[in-house]
């Protein structure tokens, strides 16, 4: 059996985790021309000589990342199932592309510093954090940020799992993982009847008293941003970090939509040209 057999026959079983039809679509035409162009012998190149054929094509950037993105998921999961024998995905990392949809996006390094830069010794401070958390880690909206409750946190050993509210009402689960003793430390001191109350407050030190809006949201990220000399991004910005950052360290792109609140696979692609 040669390569292109052995892809075709792990095709049928990769798009079957896709649960929406939109995405299996987009998935299965995407993987359709790859399978069209695979040559006949092939090396631990593969993907950087199909990228140079994308680009060989005039395809933008913003297209090449997006279709890489999608057949390198598709090799490793070969890989892992048994399909293939040999490492077809390789080293190889989907291309940065430019950025215009998003105005900003940070790099690890950089997300690191913007969410150490609050002083967590006062309760402001571990509200800020969190708040980048959740914006820069979780990928939420700034509205999902603003809309959540106390008791939609649940914290675990590894992680802290948050329950959202996105558009048209849609719930979704978002995991976060290594900053749970910050949502521990956060929510330590509130008593039981305030699980229902608003998770971040905004208003004046010392008088937080009301949910915390959108432009709280974006003056805490200005201000955070500031001081810690990080220009030109925004609570959306760091919505496109997170998911840049997801997909560099390899989250398949379904997943990376539901957690996005993406009705579809395509939309998150949007995002995919960033960095």
């Amino acid at each position: 059996m040669d390569l292109r057999e052995q892809l075709n026959h792990a095709l049928p079983r990769f798009l079957r985790r896709c649960d929406a039809s939109s995405t299996r679509l987009a998935y299965k035409r995407e993987l359709w021309r790859f399978l069209e162009w695979l040559p006949d012998e092939v090396g631990d190149e593969l993907l950087f000589d199909y990228r140079d054929h994308l680009r060989a094509r005039g395809l933008g950037p913003t297209t090449v990342r997006w279709r890489t993105t999608v057949i390198r998921a598709f090799l490793q999961f070969a890989e892992r199932r048994g399909y293939v024998d040999q490492q077809l995905a390789g080293d190889f990392r989907p291309p940065k592309g430019k950025t215009g949809f998003a105005p900003r996006v940070l790099t690890q390094a950089e997300l690191d510093r913007l969410i150490a830069a609050p002083d967590r010794r006062t309760r402001r401070g571990r509200r800020d954090a969190l708040v980048l958390v959740c914006l820069g880690v979780g990928g939420l909206r700034a509205s999902e940020v603003c809309r959540l409750n106390a008791e939609d946190v649940v914290i675990h050993d590894d992680r802290f799992i948050l329950r959202v509210l996105g558009k048209r009402k849609k719930e979704r689960l978002v995991p976060i993982l290594g900053y749970q003793d910050l949502a521990r430390g956060y929510l330590a001191s509130w008593p039981e009847a305030r699980r229902t109350a608003p998770l971040f407050l905004g208003g004046y030190q010392g008088r937080e008293s009301k949910r915390l809006t959108l432009s709280g949201v974006d003056y805490l990220v200005r201000r955070q941003a500031e001081a810690v000399d990080i220009v030109g991004i925004s609570a959306h910005s760091l919505r496109h970090t997170a998911a840049s950052l997801a997909v560099d360290a390899g989250e398949p792109l379904h997943r990376l939509r539901d957690r996005l609140g993406h009705s579809s696979v395509l939309v998150t692609s949007k995002y995919l040209h960033v960095g």
